[in-house]
């Protein structure tokens, strides 16, 4: 009885040590375990992306972190290489009355290097590349009547202007082509696949050469409001765009000639054409939107074209025979001036930066 006893504390004992034994290995393992997953790579920390789209820095002050990007073929697909995304995008471009086949990547290589001076500050550029990106995908949803075969079109009064990389290098010459190449190469590349929407749309990214001091609205130019297209200062100015003061002079039987065709009903008939010429109407910045000629009002938009000035912020003097328009600024005003981009870029501005400057409430994205 003693004997039984005995053995039954020792297996009680045995038993106590084997069930502490069993659970110490499975705490150990709890811990332990995951952390041999994770160091083996069989577990990925998750990390959290920013919901608003940035633009990317230019390879050149990009790190290197694609040996570290997922081997599998889906995270190949949700962080493509740079140009991916617009290279998968084919469109149809209107060149001289011919439509060509390209892919998005190609056509704004030639869009920004139509466009925009090569020599311009790299941020001006990708801002650069950001609108003619947008324009691009608002006009491929807004079809043109002017081209209905086609998405887009090379006529800058119309669409966008384009050049081909064989032209362009060689207006380029051997000095600074390697240099400029790379920095559209850059610009296209580090931007890949961003644009700029309001409510879900890409927006009407318009943009000109340079401002008089502020860019206007589209309704004072086209009619049309847009939230994203309105008066914003612009910094550019004599000292760093070439001929930013420019005159054009007709004379008094060319205006008026050109004028009544236009506008039947005015009234030129004065000896001196000093009187021809009324009230200016300003918008806030100061910058004609309308002038009386002849007792009729006549938008500067229409007497720009009419006159081919090169924008229509210009003021008009009548000496004797000749009549003579003193212009500032170059293009119709509306969304990103381009050497505006430059001089906020010289500033130290991003592209970023310079596309929330001059198309307020857009937002960017990558789609």
């Amino acid at each position: 009885m003693k004997r039984h006893a005995k053995q039954s504390a020792t297996q009680s004992v045995i038993s106590c040590k084997f069930t502490l034994l069993t659970a110490l290995f499975s705490v150990l393992m709890t811990f332990l375990l995951p952390l041999s997953l994770l160091t083996a790579g069989r577990i990925t920390p998750v990390s959290l992306q920013p919901a608003a789209a940035v633009l990317p820095r230019p390879a050149s002050d990009v790190p290197d972190t694609r040996s570290a990007a997922p081997a599998s073929s889906a995270g190949t697909a949700e962080t493509p290489e740079p140009g991916t995304r617009d290279s998968a995008i084919t469109l149809t471009v209107e060149l001289n009355g011919k439509n060509r086949k390209m892919t998005m990547d190609q056509y704004l290589w030639g869009v920004v290097a139509a466009e925009m001076p090569a020599a311009f500050d790299l941020e001006a550029l990708r801002a650069q590349a950001v609108a003619a990106r947008t324009y691009t995908l608002y006009r491929m949803s807004h079809p043109s009547k002017h081209h209905p075969k086609a998405h887009i079109c090379g006529d800058s009064g119309c669409c966008q202007a384009w050049i081909s990389r064989k032209d362009r290098l060689a207006e380029w010459g051997k000095k600074g082509r390697e240099e400029y190449t790379e920095k559209i190469n850059q610009a296209v590349s580090s931007t890949d696949g961003l644009a700029l929407y309001y409510r879900d749309e890409p927006i009407l990214s318009a943009f000109h050469a340079a401002s008089a001091g502020s860019t206007k609205s589209a309704l004072e130019v086209w009619g049309e409001d847009y939230p994203y297209l309105q008066e914003v200062s612009s910094p550019e100015d004599e000292g760093s765009v070439p001929n930013y003061y420019s005159t054009v002079t007709v004379s008094k039987k060319e205006f008026s000639q050109l004028f009544l065709h236009a506008y039947p009903k005015a009234d030129l008939s004065a000896p001196d054409c000093a009187d021809w010429f009324g009230k200016v109407t300003s918008d806030q910045a100061g910058l004609p939107v309308s002038m009386e000629i002849g007792g009729v009002t006549a938008d500067t938009g229409e007497i720009r074209t009419m006159f081919g000035l090169r924008s229509a912020s210009f003021t008009v003097e009548c000496q004797g025979d000749q009549i003579t328009f003193y212009v500032t600024g170059y293009g119709h005003g509306v969304g990103m001036s381009q050497y505006g981009a430059n001089a906020l870029a010289k500033q130290g501005k991003t592209a970023e930066e310079i596309l929330s400057w001059y198309y307020p409430g857009a937002e960017l994205r990558q789609k």
